[in-house]
């Protein structure tokens, strides 16, 4: 039919031609014809715009197209891990993810099968070394006028296991790409409400040098930097580890010789009480930045724990300034915690001993300070003999697995 443009220009040519008939109607004839055919276009005018009001009403509309963008499904900020649907699954993924220390805990390694535990425990040995329990002296920073001992404060470690490298930029990867950024269980309290704001570059979450939420490519065997304190923390509560603290770092670097009735004698580097630059990856002119974690295997202590002096500082557990800060006695701007070890950028030779200590804001995300996981031996079941006679574990048995990666 016709369309509405065309009947209005119709329309509108009919009603001049009346105007101009009726002008020459008043012309010719006299007023009242030309009141008759005016009051005739009236009326056929005002019928025919009766007419369109009932067309228009009666068709059909068009969608509105929508002004504003479709509603994105709002991410819940306690998002959930993802659960697998099989118990087999979930254990099977664990041990792909290298996260064995969470499944050889004594209240979880009964539900898995004897090649399981095996399995396990190969990683566990594979990635940590065992550090025997033992005393070591530990120097810690002191403020002017603090008593001092040069020779360190005396501690006592218990057995634990130590990850024989820093942890890697594919290591970290797996921990975000998990969506453990959105798992408050793995955060201290204290933190969680910030956790949002430790993005990266393109503003996912993750270290703060990697973009859209991944590392930089060909980086995958160098340590991640870029973490905070809290983000080290959670990594290692993901993988069922903890940070070291002090003592036990410097009871696996030092090398301490028990001797009885005397201090313990402890190297001032890990392969002896000199420095050799080619065993750590400290300070050059041709040093740009990390390198890969396997880069100086001479550096390596008698038993392969990998990279503790150089490359990146890594984080410790406790505060920096050991024991002084509980007290008090130090009053800094900001929380500190202890780095330990020297890093790339690191010039003085001093710096990058076994007993220095150097301390960096609990929320600092520098370029030179990465991390290595510990686990306590007590905390292990090192042995298959717990196998449920290949008995397959129950989700119940399971539920408890976030939970203790918090610990």
């Amino acid at each position: 039919m016709f369309s509405r443009t065309f009947l209005d220009r119709a329309m509108l040519s009919i009603s001049l031609a009346t105007l101009a008939l009726t002008y020459l109607a008043g012309k010719t004839f006299g007023f009242w014809i030309a009141a008759v055919i005016l009051v005739a276009w009236l009326g056929l005018r005002t019928r025919q715009m009766v007419r369109q009001r009932y067309q228009a009403s009666d068709t059909p509309q068009e969608p509105t197209p929508a002004t504003t963008a479709p509603a994105t499904a709002k991410k819940s900020p306690l998002h959930a891990a993802p659960v697998a649907e099989d118990t087999g699954d979930l254990i099977e993924g664990l041990l792909a993810e290298s996260r064995y220390a969470l499944l050889l805990r004594p209240q979880i390694v009964g539900n898995l099968t004897a090649d399981q535990i095996t399995r396990g425990l190969t990683l566990l040995d594979e990635e940590m070394a065992m550090i025997a329990a033992g005393d070591v002296a530990v120097q810690y920073w002191r403020a002017q006028g603090q008593p001092r001992d040069k020779s360190g404060d005396l501690a006592a470690t218990f057995g634990f296991f130590l990850d024989r490298y820093p942890v890697t930029n594919a290591q970290f990867q797996r921990f975000v790409d998990s969506g453990a950024y959105e798992q408050s269980s793995l955060w201290d309290p204290e933190i969680w409400p910030s956790v949002e704001q430790f993005v990266d570059q393109s503003g996912e979450s993750g270290p703060r040098f990697w973009q859209d939420g991944k590392h930089p490519a060909g980086l995958q065997k160098h340590p991640v930097v870029g973490v905070n304190w809290y983000e080290a923390r959670a990594f290692a509560n993901w993988v069922g580890k903890r940070l070291p603290t002090d003592a036990e770092w410097v009871k696996a670097a030092a090398w301490p010789v028990q001797s009885s009735g005397r201090r313990p004698i402890q190297r001032r580097y890990p392969w002896g009480e000199s420095m050799e630059r080619k065993c750590a990856h400290l300070w050059t002119h041709e040093t740009t930045g990390t390198a890969e974690v396997d880069k100086t295997p001479g550096g390596a202590t008698p038993d392969a724990v990998h990279q503790l002096i150089g490359n990146v500082w890594e984080w410790m557990h406790g505060n920096f300034g050991g024991a002084d800060l509980a007290a008090g006695i130090i009053d800094f701007s900001s929380p500190m915690k202890s780095i330990r070890g020297g890093a790339f950028d690191t010039y003085f030779d001093a710096q990058a001993a076994t007993q220095f200590q150097s301390g960096e804001c609990v929320l600092g995300r520098k370029h030179n300070i990465g991390f290595r996981c510990a686990v306590s031996v007590a905390d292990l079941a090192l042995s298959d003999e717990s196998a449920d006679d290949q008995a397959e574990p129950t989700e119940e048995d399971l539920s408890t697995l976030p939970e203790e990666a918090a610990r």
